[in-house]
């Protein structure tokens, strides 16, 4: 991918498996409110917003996302073998650069789904009246994928180029725009597409797998509000979605990762990945196999290793602990966990440990390495704490010592001695709490980094954080060389 401007015109995407094997997701053309349309142009607009998903899986997102969200915390560490994975070395010292080939694919791969986005919604535009909900389905799933990557950009890099229609070869690339009027632009874009989307429970009975629901909307609202400190509006958005009682805390922490609880009442934004030979179906992704131990059993390369930071900040007897970390020499199903020499560090992460019974169905064999497993973005209990966090800032205590309570009674398990219920109505010390359970609940997966960074503790907590310069990312040289000077570069680069 050479510039924007290439994206934008001829819509590559990576991805994590060989494509032309490619099946879509049973049920991917049902609409809730119609049959399935029989327009060319429906089929190809259905087929776009279906490359939107497919980019979410890609090794743009599993790899770099990886480093960039969790390897430049404490919390963890790069892992597998210390010259191993050479452009997401510098992550855990904060020293990379605006060359840095991991950064690159993570902002061209996010415009890649943002690219195939705006072009199912420019087909979808033809699709006849009579298909009006197929229409306004197809648009409003794109504009809330197009919203969450624009969330994820400005997350990162701050201030990106805007698109949002389909570039004409040749096209000049747009110069960057501010966050604040990203956000608008976005939030006005999902508030508009929340009616016609499905319901979580809705996308489970049709086995519209993986597609974005009217919660998933709220979650990126919420988030972007979250960032912006707008703490009234993360109430209303979380608040909605608690109401909604489409998701809840119901399924046991320890078996929200296995494949029998993908769509679970915890989900709110999962990427659908599959490997079934059997069936010929192979939307496969390597971010399982990325973390998967290295060593035996063989299940991936051993990357985002939990530190011993982690491990020593969980209280005594929290159950997540062993829910998130697999330690060298355990035994578990029968199978003893054992680090490969090569490791430098003998800790993996759990949550995409696979089970024995699931490594042997559909065919499937001990080489795949997980490349089944969902890609979980956004959980109920995230959006839980949120809640909490918002309702504290607000001064509004009960609230948020309930919701804190919803997430620490399901991590108890049951088990009544560990985990005493947080009672502390001062303001200062029920923050802290709430960012401690943010840290464990959501360990190792995409939010220590950011977290840090506003709450503004990263340069108290990260090794090498320069402030002022790493709270964004560069934007990679290339963008900025082939956009002729149009592209201007994050402070500090």
């Amino acid at each position: 991918m050479k510039n924007l401007l290439y994206i934008l015109t001829i819509f590559v995407f990576f991805s994590c498996s060989d494509s032309f094997l490619d099946r879509y997701p049973e049920g991917w053309l049902h609409d809730k409110n119609t049959d399935i349309g029989v327009t060319g142009t429906d089929l190809l607009a259905r087929g776009e917003l279906q490359k939107a998903y497919d980019g979410l899986r890609a090794y743009s997102f599993c790899w770099a996302g990886l480093a960039m969200h969790n390897y430049t915390t404490p919390d963890a560490e790069k892992g597998s073998n210390p010259s191993d994975g050479a452009n997401i070395v510098p992550f855990s010292t904060m020293s990379f650069t605006t060359d840095n080939s991991a950064l690159k694919d993570y902002y061209q791969g996010t415009f890649n789904v943002i690219s195939n986005a705006n072009r199912a919604i420019s087909l979808a535009t033809a699709i006849p009246d009579s298909l009006e909900n197929v229409k306004n389905s197809i648009v409003a799933e794109a504009l809330v994928l197009r919203g969450a990557m624009y969330f994820r950009l400005t997350q990162a890099f701050g201030a990106v180029p805007y698109v949002d229609r389909v570039f004409s070869p040749g096209e000049e690339s747009p110069e960057r725009m501010s966050v604040p009027e990203i956000k608008v632009k976005a939030k006005e874009d999902i508030d508009w597409a929340i009616p016609y989307l499905m319901t979580r429970k809705e996308m489970v009975s049709t086995k519209n797998f993986g597609r974005v629901t009217q919660n998933t909307a709220r979650a990126i609202l919420a988030k972007m509000a979250l960032y912006e400190k707008n703490w009234s509006e993360v109430i209303t958005y979380t608040g909605e979605i608690i109401a909604s009682g489409d998701n809840d805390l119901s399924t046991p922490y320890d078996k929200i990762f296995i494949e029998a609880q993908e769509f679970g009442p915890e989900s709110i934004f999962e990427v659908d990945v599959e490997h079934q030979p059997n069936s010929k179906i192979n939307r496969t992704s390597q971010y399982a196999q990325i973390q998967g131990v290295r060593g035996t059993p063989n299940l991936g390369w051993g990357f985002n290793s939990p530190s011993t930071v982690l491990i020593a900040a969980y209280e005594p007897g929290d159950p997540r602990k062993e829910a998130t970390v697999l330690t060298d020499g355990q035994i578990l199903n029968g199978e003893t966990i054992q680090a490969s020499g090569d490791s430098y560090n003998k800790f993996f992460n759990k949550k995409v440990y696979t089970l024995p019974s699931e490594r042997s169905a559909y065919g499937r064999e001990s080489g795949n390495q997980g490349t089944w497993v969902n890609i979980r973005l956004i959980r109920y209990s995230d959006i839980v704490l949120m809640h909490a966090e918002a309702a504290n800032e607000l001064g509004n205590v009960d609230d948020a010592l309930a919701k804190l309570e919803m997430v620490r009674e399901r991590a108890r398990g049951g088990d009544n001695t560990v985990l005493p219920k947080v009672t502390d109505r001062n303001e200062n010390i029920l923050r802290d709490k709430i960012r401690h359970e943010r840290r464990i609940e959501l360990a190792m997966e995409f939010e220590r980094f950011f977290d840090l960074v506003r709450w503004d503790l990263a340069k108290d907590l990260i090794p090498n954080f320069v402030v002022g310069k790493h709270e964004l990312y560069p934007i990679p040289q290339v963008e900025i060389d082939n956009s002729n000077g149009i592209l201007t570069q994050n402070p500090g680069y």
